[in-house]
């Protein structure tokens, strides 16, 4: 079997430089703020809002509020649409454009016409080819493989498996789904059954698996491999009655999913679900805001910051009370789901790490920053 194995390069170095992100020395023309710009690539789901959220967020806190101005647009899925967003905001005076790419390459004319204008550009977890470009991410070839080396070895690789990408032909979902393939395909008795997108929306999900459960049956299905939704369909098959016959989920990693995962009992929504759940962390957003800042004031930042991938598995999931900064704090920052009262189940929960210590789950959830921060 081939083995895709996470690499971290969060080495001492970089380190050393994620803890000097705080307020850098101020750029020649202090007497004008730096103009920041958000440039999302889609929106609908909780995983963008909550990056938009912690962007807004490490913005008003006292290291950056009374130095920059932030400005956030949407292409709603439109790579035309994010082009002509992004050359706005360079003829706007742009200092610095953080975006979510919704293209790999579609951007990159615009993206190298910013750089051309001494824009810093950095993306955040979706990748572009131009050169010029920053980027803070996880491996993304990891974020498919991880799970399905986890639901290969959980099915003693044998079973029926439902596949459900992301958005079609985003690099993102380009990735993980070739790397998660690349796994399954060593394994020939594991089926792919049905393969379909999810566009990331649980909402979207949940009616793709009703069509196939009502084609296949759940008795022909043996696990499911996807990149939003096992929280969604363990709560299709407890509602169905069939809470004692869970099937294996491996996926991204909302609250829900993380909750699920806790023994049965334990809190509302635990069932002792059998899952891997990885998280592409909403907290490369706000990293990536830091990083710009820290290029506009003369450091020297890596073009590509992989940030750790959280994959967590049965027996691995801490409950927090309500993830506020104190307890992220006391906790050493090792929770990574919160009761269902606290934030929904459908919320992307990975928000929060000592790279961003400013924030915590209520700046991803409201756009807040702490007390005293």
């Amino acid at each position: 079997m081939k083995k895709i194995w996470r690499t971290c390069v969060l080495t001492a170095g970089a380190l050393a430089l994620a803890a000097a992100l705080g307020i850098g020395a101020p750029p020649a023309n202090a007497q004008d703020k730096i103009k920041v710009y958000a440039s999302a690539g889609f929106e609908g789901n909780t995983w963008m809002d909550a990056s938009l959220n912690l962007i807004t967020a490490i913005a008003n806190t006292a290291a950056y509020k009374d130095r920059v101005t932030l400005e956030t647009q949407s292409a709603r899925g439109n790579a035309q649409t994010q082009i002509q967003q992004i050359n706005a905001m360079v003829q706007a005076g742009a200092d610095v454009i953080v975006s979510w790419a919704i293209s790999p390459t579609a951007l990159n004319r615009a993206i190298r016409n910013a750089c051309g204008k001494g824009v810093i550009f950095i993306t955040w977890d979706a990748e572009v080819t131009e050169p010029c470009a920053y980027h803070v991410g996880i491996n993304q070839d990891w974020a498919g493989a991880g799970p399905a080396e986890w639901l290969a070895e959980e099915l003693n690789g044998k079973g029926n498996i439902v596949f459900m990408g992301g958005i079609p032909g985003n690099m993102v979902d380009l990735r993980r789904n070739a790397a998660a393939k690349a796994v399954f395909a060593d394994f020939p008795d594991i089926k792919i059954v049905a393969d379909t997108p999810s566009m990331w929306n649980n909402a979207t999900a949940k009616q793709k698996l009703t069509e196939i459960v009502a084609t296949h049956g759940w008795d022909s299905i043996d696990g499911l491999w996807t990149q939003t939704g096992c929280y969604v369909f363990t709560q299709m098959q407890v509602d169905a009655g069939r809470g004692d016959q869970l099937k294996p989920c491996a996926g991204n990693g909302t609250n829900g999913h993380r909750v699920a995962q806790l023994a049965p009992g334990t809190t509302e929504g635990a069932y002792g679900l059998r899952s891997a759940s990885m998280g592409s962390p909403p907290w490369a957003g706000p990293l990536a805001f830091k990083l710009a800042i820290s290029k506009l004031d003369g450091a020297e930042i890596p073009h590509f910051y992989e940030i750790p991938m959280p994959l967590i598995t049965p027996g691995q999931t801490v409950l927090c009370d309500k993830a506020d900064l104190a307890e992220l704090q006391a906790k050493d920052w090792s929770c990574n789901a919160v009761p269902l009262s606290v934030a929904p189940s459908n919320y992307f929960i990975d928000v929060w790490h000592p790279e961003v210590p400013e924030l915590d789950a209520f700046s991803a959830l409201e756009g807040t920053v702490p007390a005293g921060q």
